[in-house]
C-alpha cells in the first residue's frame, strides 16, 4: 500500500505535466467539445501534434482517475485506524471528482479565456493531497532533538506561511496566463481575452511578485533553521533552489514573451516544487508533531 501511495505521487505528476503540455501547445481543443469522444470517435484519425497530445491526455487521465480512486480506498480500508489518513483519503477521492467535472466543463465550454485556472488549481491541490497520503501512509518519528522542537516548529510556521503565499502565487500565475492578461502586458496577440485592460495586468503581475517575495522569505527561514538543526536538509535546500528557479523563469518568461518552451519549464518546475513542500510538510505533520505527541504521553 505504501509504495502503491508513491506510485500515486509519481503517476499524478505526469499526469500533471502532460495537461501543462496540453495548455502550452494550445491543444486543448484538438479533439473538439465531445468527451469521452475525441472528433466523433473513440480512437480519433491523428492528423496532426494537437490531437496526439489532446487525446493522450484523457487516456492518461482516465487512468489517473482508477489508481487515484484504488489508492484512496485501499488507504482508508488498510488503515482506518488513522484519523488523516482516513481524512485524506476521502479528500482525494472529492478532489479527483471536482478536477474531472472541471476539466470535463473545460472541454465542453470549449477552453474558455481563465477558466483553466480552476484546472490548475485543483489539480496542484490534488498533488499535494496524495503526497501528504502518502506522507501518512509512511509516518515515522522525526531525528529532532526534543529540545530544539520549539525552535522548529516555528521555523516549520514560517514554511507553512509561504507555502500558502506559494499556492496562492501558482493560482494567480495560472489565471495571469489563462485570463491573456500575460498576453497584455506582453503586448502578444490573443484570440480570445477575459482581461483587456493593462492596468489590471500589472496589477496582478505585481501581486504575484509580492508573492514571490514572502514565499522566498519564507523558504530562506526555513533553510536557515533546517541547517542549524540539521532536519529536513536536502528538502529545505530543494525547496529554496526551485522556489529561486520559479523566480529565474519567470524573468525568462517576460524577456522571451512566454514562448511554449519556457511556459512548459515554468510549470514543470512549478509542480515540481509543489511536490517538494508537500513533502516538507507531510515530514512536519506526520513525523515531527507524532513524536512530539509521543514524547508528551511518555
Amino acid at each position: 500500500m505504501r509504495k502503491f501511495s508513491i506510485f500515486t505521487v509519481i503517476f499524478t505528476f505526469m499526469a500533471l505535466i502532460l495537461g501543462n503540455l496540453v495548455v502550452a501547445t494550445e491543444s486543448g481543443d484538438a479533439c473538439g467539445t465531445g468527451w469521452p469522444l475525441c472528433n466523433g470517435s473513440l480512437i480519433p484519425v491523428f492528423t496532426d501534434y494537437h490531437v496526439v497530445i489532446e487525446y493522450s491526455h484523457r487516456i492518461f487521465t482516465t487512468m489517473l482517475g482508477v489508481v487515484i480512486l484504488i489508492n484512496a480506498v485501499s488507504a482508508f480500508v488498510t488503515n482506518r485506524q488513522s484519523k488523516a489518513v482516513r481524512r485524506l483519503s476521502i479528500l482525494s477521492f472529492g478532489l479527483l471528482i471536482l478536477q474531472s467535472v472541471i476539466g470535463g466543463l473545460n472541454v465542453l465550454l470549449g477552453t474558455p479565456p481563465g477558466f483553466s485556472t480552476f484546472d490548475v488549481m485543483f489539480s496542484q491541490l490534488l498533488l499535494l493531497n496524495m503526497v501528504l497520503l502518502s506522507y501518512s501512509l509512511h509516518a515515522s518519528e522525526s531525528p529532532v532533538e526534543p529540545h530544539h522542537r520549539e525552535a522548529v516548529a516555528m521555523s516549520y510556521k514560517a514554511f507553512t506561511l509561504g507555502f500558502v503565499f506559494y499556492i496562492f502565487q501558482t493560482v494567480l500565475g495560472a489565471f495571469f496566463k489563462h485570463s491573456r492578461a500575460s498576453n497584455v502586458m506582453l503586448d502578444v496577440p490573443a484570440h480570445e481575452y477575459l482581461i483587456k485592460s493593462e492596468s489590471i495586468a500589472n496589477v496582478i503581475y505585481s501581486l504575484h511578485w509580492v508573492a514571490t517575495v514572502i514565499v522566498f522569505v519564507g523558504a530562506l527561514w526555513f533553510l536557515i533553521y533546517s541547517m542549524k538543526f540539521r532536519y529536513h536538509l536536502p528538502l529545505a535546500w530543494l525547496y529554496f533552489i526551485f522556489i529561486l528557479l520559479n523566480a529565474a523563469v519567470g524573468i525568462i518568461i517576460v524577456v522571451t514573451k512566454n514562448t511554449v518552451l519556457m511556459s512548459s519549464i515554468h510549470m514543470i518546475v512549478s509542480t515540481m516544487t509543489m511536490v517538494i513542500g508537500g513533502s516538507i510538510l507531510g515530514g512536519y505533520w506526520f513525523k515531527l508533531k507524532k513524536r512530539k505527541m509521543n514524547t508528551k504521553k511518555v
